[in-house]
Order: C-alpha cells, then sequence, then structure tokens
C-alpha cells in the first residue's frame, strides 16, 4: 500500500494531531507556548506541506529549520514567518521556550479584504526570508503582543476571534516594520535580493508543480533564467554573492531535497521516485543521489527509517 509522496495536512487539527502538539483553539486558529508541547512534540518532524500561515518567536532554545532550499537556525531572539504550501522539516535540537501561532486562510473568510491583505505582506510572499534575529528590546513588543492574544484565546469573550483577527493585524504592522528595517540594503544589494528572491520563488513553485505531476522536467539554469529574462550566468553569479552557491547547486540540492522527502515518508520504490522526479533511468537517479549525498538511496532510506 502506498503512502503519500509527503505528509500533507489540510487544516491546523490534523497538522497538530500528526505533529503530538495541543488541540488547536479552533479548526482555524491555533497558538501556543513551545514549553507546552516538549513533551510530546517530536524532535525531528516528517517533511511536510500544510496549508497554515506559521509564524513564530523563539525566546531560548534552538530548531534546525530547513524550508525550501533555504536552512535555518532558529535561537533566541529568532522572529520567523512561514507561507502555506512550503515543502519542510525541523529539527528541535534544545528545548524552547517563546510562541507559535498557526492560522489558514478560512480564519479571515469573514473578511476578504483581511485576507487579502494577509497575502500580501512581505513576510508570507514565497520569495521572502522572514526570518530574523531579534535584540531582547526589539522582541519585548512581540512578546507582549503573544501574551495579548494568549489571553484573549483563552477568554470566553463572544468576541474573541474578533479581537483576535485585530491583534494578528498589529502583530503583522509591527512585523512589517521589523521586515522593512532589516532588509535595508544598498540599490545593487536590493537588485541581487530581488533576483534572488524570484528564483527562489519560481524554484518552489516548480517543484510544488513537479510533485503535483504537472510539469514533465527539471528545469535547467537555462530554463530558470529564460524564466526571469536574464542571461544565466548573471543568474548564477547572483546566486553565489548572495547565497554562497550557483543555480546549478541550488536546484540540485531542492531536488535532493524532494528525493530525501519521498524515500523518507513514502514507500515508493527507488524506481518509482526516480520516474517521478523525471529522471530517465533509475541508474541516474541512484549515480546522482550517491554523489550528492555519498549513499545510496536504500541506504539513506534505512538510515532515517
Amino acid at each position: 500500500m502506498k503512502t503519500p509522496d509527503f505528509e500533507v495536512f489540510i487544516g491546523i487539527t490534523k497538522l497538530m494531531q500528526a505533529l503530538g502538539l495541543p488541540d488547536p483553539h479552533s479548526p482555524d486558529f491555533q497558538l501556543y507556548r513551545f514549553e507546552e508541547a516538549m513533551l510530546t512534540r517530536p524532535a525531528i518532524s516528517p517533511v511536510y506541506r500544510s496549508d497554515c500561515y506559521i509564524f513564530a518567536l523563539v525566546t531560548s532554545g534552538k530548531l534546525a529549520f530547513k524550508v525550501g532550499i533555504s536552512d535555518f537556525m532558529m535561537q533566541a531572539g529568532t522572529l520567523y514567518f512561514l507561507s502555506p504550501w512550503h515543502l519542510h522539516q525541523y529539527h528541535r535540537l534544545e528545548e524552547l521556550s517563546g510562541y507559535i501561532c498557526f492560522f489558514n486562510e478560512s480564519f479571515f473568510s469573514s473578511t476578504p479584504e483581511s485576507l487579502h491583505a494577509i497575502r500580501e505582506l512581505p513576510m508570507f510572499q514565497l520569495e521572502g526570508r522572514a526570518v530574523f534575529d531579534l535584540s531582547a528590546d526589539q522582541q519585548q513588543p512581540f512578546k507582549d503582543l503573544f501574551e495579548l492574544m494568549l489571553k484573549e484565546v483563552s477568554s470566553s469573550s463572544t468576541c474573541r476571534w474578533e479581537i483576535m483577527r485585530h491583534l494578528l493585524h498589529i502583530f503583522f504592522i509591527k512585523a512589517q516594520e521589523t521586515y522593512q528595517i532589516h532588509t535595508n540594503t544598498t540599490t545593487e544589494n536590493t537588485k541581487n535580493l530581488r533576483l534572488t528572491r524570484a528564483f527562489e520563488r519560481l524554484l518552489e513553485e516548480h517543484f510544488l508543480l513537479l510533485s503535483k505531476g504537472r510539469t514533465g522536467k527539471v528545469f535547467t539554469v537555462n530554463e530558470f533564467a529564460e524564466q526571469l529574462n536574464i542571461h544565466p550566468n548573471h543568474l548564477s553569479n547572483t546566486l553565489r554573492k548572495e547565497l554562497g552557491k550557483s543555480a546549478k547547486q541550488l536546484i540540485n540540492e531542492r531536488l535532493i531535497f524532494e528525493a530525501k522527502s519521498l524515500l523518507h515518508t513514502t514507500e515508493l520504490s527507488v524506481t518509482e521516485i526516480a520516474y517521478r522526479l523525471r529522471f530517465d533511468e533509475p541508474t541516474n537517479f541512484t549515480k546522482f543521489f550517491k554523489k550528492s549525498t555519498g549513499v545510496l538511496p536504500r541506504e539513506y532510506r534505512m538510515q532515517t527509517n
């Protein structure tokens, strides 16, 4: 019997259950302190996608986080935002304290203008690298807002969800101010950053289509560059400057991450995975995986099971 290609969670309740997290306050909203889930939340999550928007503040501890082609270290003072449908995985390295909130679009369904505003926030764009390291003074306003939201969500007020939506907007206004401060760069760096984010967005969108069987190949560097209307060399040179890796390296890393997720979370055979990732022959996939990781696909699967 085959399992899904990777874990996909629709709705907050299913996500909370799968990750050993507290029952949500509603099917569309969840907010808790990290400390409340240390005994039940696994140290290493499956590779998964969900329909949730997520934002959190870490006040102590460490969490390694992989999102698409990027690796982050969440630690004391880290404020981060994650939009829906990213392929991601976390690895808790130390016990955490802080706050985390999940909501999906249904939470704002009664106010379409608010939902549009949420979608347009720079922190929640696919290309957004919304991870910030804050000082103690910079953290305090966000701590205060989290505490207000925790108090409100636990109340019996008939207006609590309306109040919560307003508190979220206040939080995001403050976060957008933080985003603008942390992304203040020179004109040249702004151009490079914009191109890097556009590539990251295109790469994620392409692999989302690939995972759904809606594209028949993995784009080459030239094809990504054509989509971005730039020369392939300019694309790779910019990515090396911004991320320390060429476009080819980043495409290969994203392909390996997709392969690992399929090996780890499904019962698809190596041959099936090879064809799913659009390799002409399974042997070519095996060689590519071994060269990239140092182990054969079957060995990786055995190590992670």
